[in-house]
């Protein structure tokens, strides 16, 4: 409410100051006050053209105007009333009306703001993105040139990001991967200003795995033998790419199994087998209690008896242990 009084008492000092010589603005202020835009917008084109230019309060009422004109197929009206709340502060020499100039041109600017969120909400990025640009230009070139977005960037496009990363599930090929580059992309402006930060790490690092991943799961049975070293180097890229920002978001949450998962993935990848085993043995390690309870609750478990088996030849070495489970599975197909 306070601000309805605000601008209550703002539209009265200009009401009153519309006098003699203020024809088009008095006018285009009865218009605005009985809420009809469209003539309150023809009378005050007609005023900044006349010599009603000169007057602040004019231009101060043309952004008002316009940012009742402003809507989302209209959207030119609100750089017009930006430019508006700019020229009556410039006229405001004397600053009478300059902290209530200041308001309407800031939620003026900050519409860019929450064009923003909407956009990101209902799925439209590329506008998302452009609308957030054009708050962050206009709040440093109008109200702050050194106004820090830090915490702000990092909330947006953290959720752009991963926006980015959801819509790439609905594509495949080339329109599928310019998703996960506009993604990544994202993130790692992200981390230009903190490295520090586990999801923007782990997101990063889950679309290179899952690029290389792909690409080797699958490729085609049929791909000629010549090809195939190409789509392996390939994935290898991938599995590149994506250790150093895994092995950040390991040190920053070490109890994360799908992080210690792809680490093991991307080094079974890049056929290291050192860093495999280190990996998939803390991995092991952590499921083991889990399935034992599996194969308790249920002895055909086929799928635990397989990893038990597995665990125990390569990983968690125990020889009894092996042959123990590997006999139960015999014993299954039977």
């Amino acid at each position: 409410m306070k601000g309805l009084s605000n601008i209550l008492c703002m539209l009265l000092l200009l009401a009153a100051n519309f006098g003699f010589g203020q024809f088009y603005t008095s006018k285009a202020n009865e218009c605005y006050t009985a809420k009809d835009f469209d003539c309150a917008q023809k009378y005050i084109d007609s005023a900044i053209v006349s010599n009603e230019r000169f007057n602040s309060q004019t231009w101060q009422l043309r952004g008002l105007i316009y940012k009742k004109l402003d809507t989302e197929e209209k959207t030119e009206f609100r750089s017009i009333s930006i430019e508006s709340f700019v020229q009556a502060r410039n006229l405001d020499s004397a600053k009478v009306y300059s902290e209530q100039i200041e308001k309407f041109l800031y939620s003026t600017i900050v519409g860019y703001f929450n064009d923003a969120v909407v956009q990101l909400e209902n799925g439209k990025l590329e506008n998302s993105e452009n609308s957030y640009v054009l708050y962050k230009s206009k709040l440093k070139k109008y109200i702050d040139p050194e106004f820090d977005f830090s915490a702000q960037d990092l909330e947006y496009y953290n959720a752009l990001g991963s926006e980015y990363l959801k819509k790439s599930q609905e594509f495949s090929g080339e329109e599928k991967q310019k998703k996960i580059d506009k993604g990544i992309h994202f993130f790692e402006l992200i981390l230009q200003q903190d490295t520090t930060l586990f999801q923007p790490n782990f997101n990063v690092g889950i679309m290179y795995y899952n690029n290389g991943a792909d690409l080797i799961m699958n490729m085609d049975p049929l791909t000629p033998i010549e090809d195939i070293p190409v789509i392996e180097k390939k994935a290898q890229e991938g599995f590149f790419n994506a250790l150093p920002f895994l092995l950040r978001a390991h040190r920053i949450d070490p109890e994360r199994t799908d992080v210690i998962e792809a680490l093991a993935g991307c080094h079974y990848g890049l056929q290291d087998n050192d860093n495999y085993l280190k990996f998939q043995t803390i991995l092991d390690k952590i499921n083991l209690p889990k399935l034992l309870s599996r194969l308790e609750q249920n002895p055909q478990d086929r799928e635990a008896l397989e990893e038990l088996a597995r665990i125990y030849y390569t990983t968690i070495k125990d020889e009894d242990k092996y042959n123990k489970y590997s006999e139960l599975l015999e014993k299954m197909d039977e």
